[in-house]
């Protein structure tokens, strides 16, 4: 019999660089089921021949090479400018969310989760904020987040600033939040805000699970 037949559906969401997966690692410490929209998005353009096709059509046959996808062609082509950013988010969103929300519905019937997590930077751009119970917002500076992107892919000064320039800012998304997590410090102090988010979202299940079974 399921433990968890009513899991909350959290997002974790933030900027280029502020350490949202890190967060999200950290729930899956606990009791959490994560699922990265990233992880999502590569297995859809590795498995979907027509997807495939799709972005070779809008970015050129050589963005693929004996099948395997070139990401950083793909970047420096998809990411140049708003509209071509755009192309690439209508050609690859719907299968990746499509696989989400697959990820979503075996996580939920399993019954072993109280809390699903769903790893997303984009979540207020495609407008999917409804589809969850909570939002988790990770903040950190510019001058952070920069600095993080450069040591973990090389990225320089303005491929940050191109990027980081097409989604929502951070201000925003940490207004419509449910929980901010500002991530600015060291890794412990990091750790100890997630576990006191964790805290407050396990409670959160607790009482949807009640009004579940009253339902």
């Amino acid at each position: 019999m399921a433990k968890y037949k009513n899991p909350l559906i959290v997002g974790v969401t933030g900027g280029l660089g502020s350490g949202q997966s890190t967060v999200a690692r950290l729930m899956e410490k606990g009791r959490a089921k994560v699922i990265s929209a990233d992880e999502m998005a590569k297995q859809a353009i590795a498995r979907n021949k027509s997807l495939q096709k799709d972005l070779m059509k809008v970015f050129g046959d050589d963005i693929f090479e004996d099948g395997k996808l070139n990401r950083a062609l793909l970047a420096e082509r998809a990411f140049k400018d708003i509209t071509e950013t755009r192309k690439l988010n209508q050609v690859v969103h719907p299968r990746m969310v499509e696989n989400i929300i697959d990820a979503m519905e075996k996580a939920r019937f399993s019954g072993r989760y109280p809390l699903i997590v769903i790893d997303a930077a984009l979540i207020y751009e495609i407008s999917i904020e409804r589809n969850f119970d909570a939002i988790i917002v990770v903040t950190a500076t510019t001058a952070n987040r920069e600095k993080r992107v450069k040591e973990r892919d090389g990225m320089t000064r303005a491929q940050f600033r191109e990027r980081d320039s097409k989604q929502i800012p951070l201000k925003e998304k940490a207004a419509w939040a449910d929980f901010v997590i500002e991530n600015n410090g060291t890794l412990e102090e990091l750790e100890e805000k997630a576990r006191q988010v964790y805290k407050k979202l396990m409670e959160m299940q607790k009482v949807k699970e009640r009004r579940g079974k009253l339902a």
